[in-house]
């Protein structure tokens, strides 16, 4: 019991405390006799009162953009420097006549600065920053503020600040792309029919930028539109403020981006003037393309900023690695169809080993052979013994040769016949082995075969030489012509 007696003494102590020093506060700026200051407030005055309860207040808010620090993609943040000055108007202070005379004010608007303690004593607007991600005031030795009363009782108060406000940017165009971020400032609890904001000064120190910066920066006021905030139940809250345009600088990212893949695409096409037997030198060409515009593509898509989509880089880096993919196919296209054709080299090992096995046996002997007879050539049987003539033997065409190999009958491993014949009897050797060589026939088409297919080769890599730079050209105009549109839009 005793306890709770003590508690509410102690309380009760407190508030006469607490209460004494707002007394204090405010006979040390209130109007007297005795104290002559060229500010002073009625006793009346309440800080917590609308200075002017039966209509519109006006808010002059002054903004003056000394440097845009930091604009961050990545968190959809503006950092800028400014000075953030607000004014209004407070008919309920007293401004002391004599003391304007004194001070030799020229003017009834003049601003005339007073001790910045005045600020906790008089009505200040609830100022509110939309989409606000932090206000900090700089500090030196002491908060860099100001507080200015003018003869016709407008107030001003400024402060030297940094704002880092978020913007909603759309990346689908990046980096055509162009970001318009708004900065709207209004009052958190009156609504139009108390409190009216109004950009009185709005300046941008663009010429001494001293950052710099990835895009073009244009500071301009708001939209009639963006002036109001439909609050639902609340009312309409009038709004002031600015609008920030971003342009981005786009050389940059052609330099670095666009112009090296765009040359990959082109050295691509290099492949078709290679011919199709080269394998390693036309394969490592376009695999070399195809590696690295994939490591760009990498590259890029981690350095890009989110997007709902693909952004306009990402799909000109698809387009480009499509390009010489697709060449690469072509090339993949054309080795598959020549690894279907027949070998040439084993109709000739099969040719190769039908003479070897006929010269094998008895030394030549045991097979159809050729006898030189002096001038008359004749032809020896399985048992040795001269035959028809080679002229009888031309003329039976009723009978069916397989293969006839020509050879000395002496000696099977012996230099062809024909290099020790008369040129008449060597073309009519060379007749009868045309009539009676249908392998040699066979070999003749495979090698008319193998030309008119590297021609078709030729022809196809020709065509695919003018269709794809072609296509390419049309890929550029849609792609420049639509992003760049719908960008500036």
């Amino acid at each position: 019991m005793l306890s709770a007696k003590v508690g509410r003494v102690v309380c009760l102590a407190h508030l006469i405390v607490f209460s004494s020093l707002i007394r204090n506060t405010s006979q040390s700026v209130s109007c007297s006799d005795t104290v002559q200051t060229f500010i002073c407030l009625p006793s009346n005055y309440s800080s917590m009162d609308i200075p002017l309860p039966d209509q519109e207040n006006l808010i002059k808010i002054e903004i003056h953009i000394s440097d845009i620090l930091v604009i961050n993609d990545q968190d959809f943040s503006i950092t800028y420097s400014l000075y953030f000055n607000v004014q209004w108007w407070d008919p309920r202070i007293h401004v002391n006549k004599d003391f304007l005379i004194q001070s030799k004010v020229p003017e009834a608007d003049g601003l005339i600065p007073v001790n910045l303690n005045l600020i906790n004593d008089l009505w200040v607007p609830n100022v509110f920053i939309y989409n606000l991600k932090s206000f900090q005031v700089i500090d030196v030795l002491s908060r860099l503020a100001g507080l200015w009363i003018t003869p016709n009782k407008d107030i001003l108060y400024s402060q030297a600040s940094q704002i880092t406000f978020i913007c909603p940017m759309v990346f689908d165009y990046f980096p055509l792309d162009t970001q318009v971020c708004k900065f709207q400032v209004g009052s958190y609890s009156y609504n139009m029919e108390k409190m009216v904001f109004q950009v009185a000064q709005l300046g941008y120190a663009h010429k001494s930028r001293t950052i710099v910066l990835d895009y073009d920066i244009e500071v301009q006021p708001l939209d009639e539109a963006d002036k109001v905030f439909d609050g639902g139940s609340l009312g309409n809250f009038s709004l002031a403020g600015f609008k920030m345009t971003l342009t981005r600088h786009v050389s940059h990212y052609i330099i670095t981006y666009y112009l090296p893949s765009g040359l990959f695409v082109v050295v691509s096409w290099i492949s078709f003037l290679v011919p199709a037997d080269v394998i390693p030198g036309r394969m490592a060409l376009l695999v070399t393309l195809f590696l690295v515009l994939v490591n760009i593509f990498n590259n890029v898509t981690t350095n890009t900023p989110k997007a709902e989509g693909l952004t306009a880089i990402e799909c000109w880096m698809l387009a480009c690695i499509l390009f010489v993919f697709a060449a690469l196919a072509e090339y993949a296209a054309l080795l598959f169809h020549k690894s279907k054709l027949p070998s040439k080299k084993s109709n000739k090992g099969s040719q190769a080993l039908e003479t070897s096995e006929t010269c094998s046996e008895d030394g030549g002997n045991n097979g159809i052979g050729l006898d030189h007879m002096g001038n008359h050539l004749k032809m020896r049987n399985m048992d040795g013994n001269p035959g028809h003539s080679l002229h009888n033997r031309a003329a039976d065409s009723a009978e069916r040769v397989d293969l006839i190999v020509i050879r000395d009958e002496n000696n099977c491993d012996s230099a062809p016949l024909t290099t020790i014949l008369s040129g008449a009897v060597v073309q009519s050797i060379n007749g009868l082995n045309d009539m009676l060589s249908p392998k040699r026939k066979t070999s003749l088409t495979e090698d008319e075969k193998a030309v008119e297919q590297r021609r078709l080769y030729v022809k196809t890599d020709r065509f695919f030489l003018v269709t794809f730079p072609i296509m390419f050209l049309v890929f550029n105009s849609v792609y420049w012509y639509t992003y760049l549109r719908y960008a500036a839009n």
